[in-house]
């Protein structure tokens, strides 16, 4: 069972492997991203970074999250997934149905870092484009939870505040 989505273009680092895995206590902790899956070295950093308490790391393309995810194997175990941009949540949430949460966290914009020009803020440090807020719509209104928000401690923006900036 997935637990959650995170979107956020660092993958893992030291708030997903303390915070938000401290909130949710995954059995297993999975990076879906494409270039990370197919570069052994990054591939062995980012499980290098498995926090205490967790079972597993996997850090696999999106396809092969797809797989894993709609597959038997690991259906009874608890999942935190972490995706770098909200195209990649859209990619597996529409091909696993049982992706309900999404949290969007700050993406990263290749090499150029966070980028904010011609974009919105929907939280504080969260910044997407109106083409990403339409995928998130989607997900939305098929009755996912989409909700914005950088670390655990800081207030959840709800979808309803989100959408406000859009319209």
């Amino acid at each position: 069972m997935v637990q959650l989505v995170r979107v956020d273009g660092r993958l893992i680092h030291g708030m997903v492997a303390v915070t938000w895995c401290g909130v949710y206590s995954p059995d297993i902790l999975v990076v879906a991203n494409d270039a990370a899956a197919n570069d052994e070295f990054h591939a062995m950093t980012l499980k290098l970074a498995k926090p205490g308490g967790v079972e597993k790391c996997f850090v696999w393309t999106l396809d092969k999250a797809v797989e894993r995810i709609n597959g038997p194997k690991y259906e009874n175990k608890k999942i935190f997934m972490t995706v770098a941009t909200v195209e990649d949540a859209y990619y597996i949430a529409k091909r696993c149905p049982s992706v309900q949460h999404i949290n969007i966290g700050p993406e990263v914009d290749g090499g150029n870092g966070r980028v904010t020009e011609g974009k919105t803020e929907i939280s504080e440090g969260v910044w997407i484009t109106e083409e990403k807020y339409k995928l998130l719509k989607e997900l939305h209104d098929e009755g996912r939870e989409v909700f914005a928000q950088i670390t655990t401690a800081m207030s959840k923006v709800e979808w309803h505040d989100i959408e406000k900036k859009f319209k």
